[in-house]
């Protein structure tokens, strides 16, 4: 009586191995550029429920508290000066607009595009 065979080859295991294997080495590479966007944008919402009950506000003082959760959170990139502020109408939009890449090997490597806007509440 003859058996069915059934399995993976070890040529076959060793490609899936190889392909799995690079996509979670990718995954690796991005994981501190996301870590990263989220203290940004947690800089961003913070900001926008600190001016949110204060009726006098100002982009100097954005841009203030913006750096001041900055330097809290440890974020290096963006700087406060990419941060970009400006008034429409009655409140003041805060965009962090930026992009950051992760080198894979050699000269290839991945690039990734951030855009975030709050709106605070102006005077």
């Amino acid at each position: 009586m003859r058996r069915l065979q059934s399995g993976v080859t070890f040529l076959g295991g060793l490609v899936l191995v190889l392909v799995i294997g690079g996509w979670v080495y990718v995954g690796i590479r991005l994981v501190p550029i996301y870590l990263n966007y989220m203290k940004v944008a947690g800089t961003l919402d913070k900001v926008k429920d600190e001016f949110s009950a204060n009726p006098s506000n100002s982009e100097f003082a954005i841009r203030k508290a913006v750096e001041r959760h900055f330097d809290i959170e440890s974020v290096d990139y963006p700087s406060v000066k990419d941060i970009i502020i400006k008034r429409e109408g009655s409140a003041f939009q805060v965009t962090a607009d930026y992009d950051d890449d992760a080198t894979i090997a050699g000269n290839i490597s991945v690039l990734v595009e951030f855009n975030r806007t709050v709106e605070v509440p102006a005077n």
